[in-house]
């Protein structure tokens, strides 16, 4: 046991070249600025985070308000910055940590909004300012507050190769889902997302809804074990360049192809790009690049030194949890993509595709008079398009509507809701019970405790 502990401490201090974790940095920095500037573009700053008066929230981050209106366009002004100095290298420590922080407050505002890809952000962007990657070809080197080293430690290669292989291989776990393997959520959601575009005739083949099914479901299982595989990587990394390209043509799910593209780059050999960079070009940066800085080759040792030991437990603790999170829906009861209780942070992609129709109702505790609420009156369009399939954020909305009545009302009213949903394409289901007073039941209540099973008409 010592010899293994040994021969992995030796692995993950081994002294490794720092090129693609280089650009890593500068292609995030520039695909979080794009990402941001998208948000201005499509008008989610003002529609999701500004405006609103109301945010669905999540159990253990309910303390989280917005900003004032005006703050929150600043706050995404102030990421974009952020996001070119993560670029350069410039004043790296800070506005990387501060880029962590400010995107997992957005992240985490609004639940509506929630994607794994969202997620998988927060958790890089955290690495990222954990990581010393300006300490070699920055600003921060040309400016003297570090020194330029051409070797990391091969730990931060492997924490940031580790991410990808999550997304892959629990997403391919979860495709064992049956309404996946029966090919029922790839005809839902398939179809819609290809409707209109030149990919809509073949989805009427029988054939293509099958290889949907198996092709997604093995690419995800085996593309991180093949990635490792030095013979055919390239072959490998061709495949995921078409599967992201096939998703960034078909679903809109922003920069993230791009994003994935790029970790996925990650499990090539360190210094590939500056095997792929034109070889009168990189001369031509090293050149420059030489002037400003006391170019050294020997830091990687005094780097190894001062990487702490308590980075690789905390690493350890880290790896361990996110390999076991991802199945905590196996011990909740009924069916997570009805309930959703274990469904978020687990990587569980396109398994479920919700239809609703609801309604809720304000009922006056004394004189019994009834008045519908139609959440289309307080939410914006993403929230209503969203909450009615997720039994929580019902129970929020309700929760949020008897605070309004108690307020402008004087009463504590009974708020209940008929909810009807069909998931991934089948007969509308009853969600809740429609005279049960949803105000009472705690915000955050475990889900499968108090709707309907599906099973239960």
């Amino acid at each position: 046991m010592k010899k293994w502990l040994y021969l992995l401490h030796q692995k993950v201090y081994e002294p490794t070249d720092v090129a693609s974790l280089v650009m890593l940095r500068i292609v995030f920095g520039l695909l979080m600025l794009i990402d941001i500037v998208r948000y201005f573009h499509i008008g989610w700053v003002s529609e999701i985070y500004a405006k609103p008066n109301f945010h669905f929230q999540y159990e253990w981050f309910w303390w989280l308000v917005p900003l004032p209106e005006d703050f929150m366009y600043l706050l995404f002004v102030i990421l974009g910055i952020f996001s070119i100095l993560i670029t350069l290298g410039l004043f790296y420590r800070l506005a990387s940590t501060l880029f962590f922080l400010g995107y997992t407050y957005i992240f985490l505002l609004e639940r509506t909004t929630y994607n794994n890809h969202y997620y998988l952000i927060c958790l890089i962007s955290f690495f990222l300012a954990l990581a010393p990657l300006h300490k070699s070809w920055s600003l921060d080197v040309i400016r003297g507050s570090v020194q330029h080293t051409d070797r990391f430690p091969a730990i931060w290669l492997w924490l940031f190769r580790f991410h990808m292989g999550l997304v892959y291989f629990y997403g391919g776990i979860a495709k064992f889902d049956p309404d996946w393997l029966n090919g029922r959520i790839t005809g839902e959601l398939l179809g819609a997302a290809n409707r209109g575009t030149i990919l809509e005739p073949l989805m009427k083949l029988d054939w293509m809804n099958h290889f949907y099914v198996w092709s997604g479901m093995i690419f995800d299982l085996v593309i991180p074990f093949l990635l490792l595989c030095k013979p055919i990587r390239i072959w490998a990394f061709l495949s995921a360049v078409l599967f992201h390209a096939h998703n960034h043509y078909v679903f809109p799910i922003g920069v993230f192809p791009s994003l994935a593209i790029m970790l996925t780059l990650l499990y090539f050999d360190p210094d590939f790009p500056r095997k792929i960079l034109p070889t009168k070009l990189r001369k031509l940066i090293g050149a420059h690049y030489r002037k400003y800085v006391t170019y050294s080759g020997h830091l990687a040792v005094s780097l190894q030194n001062q990487t702490p030991r308590l980075l690789l437990m905390f690493s350890v603790i880290y790896i361990f949890v996110h390999i076991l999170l991802p199945f905590r829906h196996l011990f909740t009861p009924g069916w997570t993509s009805w309930h959703e209780e274990g469904h978020y942070f687990a990587w569980r992609m396109m398994l479920r595709h919700k239809s609703t129709r609801i309604q809720f109702n304000v009922t006056h505790p004394v004189t019994g008079e009834q008045r519908y609420a139609d959440p289309r009156d307080y939410l914006n369009h993403m929230q209503y398009t969203v909450f009615a399939g997720s039994p929580v954020m019902v129970l929020q909305f309700a929760h949020y509507l008897d605070y309004l009545v108690r307020a402008n009302g004087g009463f504590d009213p009974k708020i209940t809701a008929n909810v009807e949903v069909s998931i991934n394409g089948r007969e509308f289901r009853q969600m809740v019970d429609p005279n049960l007073d949803l105000s009472k039941i705690p915000k955050f209540k475990t889900t499968y405790l108090w709707m309907r099973p599906y099973g239960e008409r």
